[in-house]
């Protein structure tokens, strides 16, 4: 499903790594956890949509106030327009 979307957005999981292994573009979220760590490689086809300042739990069991800052309205305006 990755390998044949047009874009993928999703948060910083796996699927976020098979978007970057299938070069697909992507839209993805990050929360605590900052994207320098993690991220999608440099590349134009990913963004990176993060809010956060590295201080917050990547194991807590609440919903991270840097993801929760990230608005559908960012995410609309990141996805590509072609």
């Amino acid at each position: 499903m990755v390998a044949a979307a047009r874009v993928v957005v999703c948060g910083d999981t796996g699927v976020a790594h098979l978007a970057s292994a299938y070069r697909r573009p992507s839209v993805v979220l990050f929360g605590p956890v900052s994207p320098a760590l993690w991220g999608p490689p440099a590349r134009p086809q990913h963004v990176v949509l993060w809010h956060g300042d590295g201080s917050g739990d990547p194991w807590g069991a609440d919903l991270d106030p840097a993801l929760r800052r990230i608005t559908v309205d960012e995410v609309i305006e990141a996805l590509p327009t072609r």
